[in-house]
């Protein structure tokens, strides 16, 4: 059999993503931090509506942080059961999940600014392709290695950066270890990782197909007969009255628009049936979600966990380092000509700081 008849036969062991939907633990840390986190955006509106942006963005920012130590909590509680390692503590995922969220934020910005580097040369690379006579001799060969160049690294960031590196990091590696398993995927198995992207792409269509029927068909039965059995009014008048007080006139409130205060009358009920579509709505995005990540974690299970990075990891510290190296010594260079024009303002003959008696003291 070829090669890609292989990795999609061997890309089956990607369906038991979809048991993830079972996971009662991941499911409640991911829905309990977004919550944390709109509650905590929805009291810094309140806190600086009236017209302070700074609390907003502050709450915003806050949302944020939830969401991502949920998001990466659920994903460490389904590395977890996908290694068969001990189940943590509610609190021990949700703060694994925040470093996690750390380390994952690092890891993109040094791959897009890796991305970045790249496309900076390839811009150098084709202005050097402006020379007059061999300028279209080197666009010739420059053109397709770019092209394939820049194809590869987009692929890489958009469909392997994410599955690998945020297993490695729900798994316990460090933000090294997470970029040098991307760098060897990217290498020797990216085949591999982008046919079982397809595979969980597809696996996510038909769950979510599943999952969304179900709660579209309920939530229409439900509704039909909670108009007839309850009688719900959706006047968002009496959402207004709850927020700024109950049985209240001022704004939106009165009798003029049907609320009876205390949110007992049908707009009451039409303010519970909108927030219970929305934690609906919610709840099917999270088990989409749980899916997702329990997808990636068997990918980086199948697909990395096995490759030797310990060489590729070492390049990349000595590469950093040699970057560190070459910071200091332009940060340096940039003292020195900052020294040099104050002592010409001021009069002063430059002094050489590697001659006897030279530098500031």
């Amino acid at each position: 059999m070829s090669a890609v008849s292989n990795q999609v036969r061997d890309a089956g062991a990607i369906l038991p993503a979809v048991d993830a939907i079972a996971n009662g633990r991941a499911l409640a840390i991911e829905l309990a931090a977004m919550g944390a986190g709109v509650a905590i955006f929805g009291a810094f509106i309140a806190t600086g509506i009236s017209g302070s942006f700074g609390l907003i963005a502050v709450g915003y920012l806050l949302f944020l942080l939830c969401a991502g130590a949920g998001f990466n909590g659920a994903g460490v509680v389904l590395m977890d059961e996908s290694v068969g390692a001990p189940r943590r503590g509610f609190v021990d995922a949700l703060l694994a999940g925040l470093f996690a969220f750390g380390k994952g934020i690092v890891v993109f910005l040094v791959a897009g600014l890796g991305l970045l580097v790249a496309l900076l040369v390839v811009a150098l690379l084709l202005w050097i392709c402006k020379i007059p006579g061999v300028g279209p001799v080197l666009y010739f060969i420059v053109f397709p290695l770019c092209a394939v160049l820049l194809g590869i690294l987009f692929v890489s960031f958009a469909f392997i950066l994410a599955p690998i590196a945020g297993s490695a990091i729900w798994s316990g590696e460090s933000i090294g270890a997470a970029l040098a398993r991307v760098v060897m995927v990217v290498r020797k198995r990216l085949l591999g990782v982008l046919v079982r992207g397809c595979v969980l792409f597809v696996l996510l269509m038909v769950a979510g197909s599943v999952l969304w029927m179900i709660a579209f068909s309920g939530t229409l039965a439900t509704a039909s007969m909670s108009l007839a059995i309850v009688g719900v009014n959706f006047d968002l008048s009496s959402l207004s009255n709850m927020l700024g007080g109950y049985g209240g006139y001022g704004g939106f409130g009165g009798p003029r628009y049907g609320y009876r205060g205390g949110g007992g009358g049908g707009g009451g009920y039409g303010v519970a049936m909108m927030i219970g579509l929305a934690l609906i709505f919610v709840t099917v995005g999270t088990l989409l979600s749980l899916v997702l990540k329990k997808g990636w974690c068997l990918i980086y299970l199948q697909v990395a966990r096995d490759l030797d990075v310990s060489k590729v990891e070492a390049e990349m510290q000595v590469r950093l380092a040699q970057v560190r190296a070459q910071a200091q010594a332009a940060r340096e260079r940039v003292q020195q000509q900052n020294l040099t024009s104050r002592q010409v303002a001021g009069g002063q003959a430059p002094q050489d700081p590697n001659a006897p008696g030279g530098g500031m003291f």
